[in-house]
């Protein structure tokens, strides 16, 4: 089934609750969607899921988690990867959080009900972390960064969308949830052109990307190891996807 057309929220039924899905980037989006998403052109990926594509940056994810709103989500998911601020995680590692912690350290909370249903649904199946998420209002390059934040925060993980999808799900009166994989783990330092020659979508231009390498060899390897841990990250989110379904487990209004 491919995209739909949105329905207006008054033709929705009384009672049934619809899942807004808001993801950073469109390669996050794969685990969800077997189609290619358009940027910033909601979704319909089933009756009562839809899913939206913000681009990086917690300005974009609130946007698009009003635009959810608007187009009658009554709950709000935040979706994708992270980075990892705690040693104990690596590469794939699942973090469901139960407070975010934004970068004005605001602290908005996961919903109980939903947030525990999803925690039993996957006990024994994969493993996963409940401690906090922080947000940054740029990408952490550095294990120093990473380190600075966790001292901080002690938010065992970082991202930058959830936080702005948790405010708007608050802002709106409805229950919110973040599913974040780690991508990048403490240790490792994010290539200079591997961030450069990506755009806000996250999308990849491989002349910048060549020429990067080019200017910096020395980063060949580390971008090796940054695809390798990505490619962990999406099967983390695809298993998820594949033990809650379409919908998260989202509880019924």
């Amino acid at each position: 089934m491919g995209p739909g057309p949105l329905s207006d929220p008054a033709e929705q039924e009384v009672g049934l609750s619809h899942l807004g899905i808001i993801v950073g980037v469109p390669a996050e989006a794969r685990s969800l969607a077997k189609y290619s998403i358009i940027n910033d052109e909601p979704v319909r990926l089933r009756e009562g899921v839809t899913l939206g594509v913000s681009g990086i940056g917690p300005r974009r994810a609130g946007l698009a988690a009003r635009r959810l709103l608007e187009k009658g989500a009554t709950a709000l998911l935040s979706w994708g990867s992270a980075g990892g601020l705690s040693p104990k995680l690596s590469p794939g590692s699942l973090i469901l959080p139960k407070i975010i912690i934004a970068s004005d350290r605001s602290v908005y909370h996961a919903d109980p009900p939903w947030h525990q249903d999803l925690c039993g649904r996957l006990e024994g199946q994969v493993e996963f972390y409940t401690g906090s998420l922080a947000e940054s209002a740029a990408v952490l390059r550095t294990p120093e960064e990473k380190a600075i934040l966790f001292q901080q925060t002690g938010a065992i993980g970082v991202d930058m969308e959830s936080a702005a999808v948790a405010a708007a799900a608050q802002e709106a009166g409805v229950p919110f949830m973040a599913v974040r994989v780690v991508a990048d783990s403490t240790n490792v330092t994010l290539p200079n052109s591997a961030l450069s020659a990506c755009d806000e979508f996250g999308r990849l231009n491989f002349l910048k990307l060549i020429r990067g390498i080019a200017a910096r060899p020395t980063e060949l390897f580390p971008l090796i190891r940054l695809g390798r841990d990505y490619r962990a990250a999406q099967r983390t989110l695809t298993l998820v996807a594949r033990l809650t379904g379409s919908d998260l487990l989202l509880p019924q209004e």
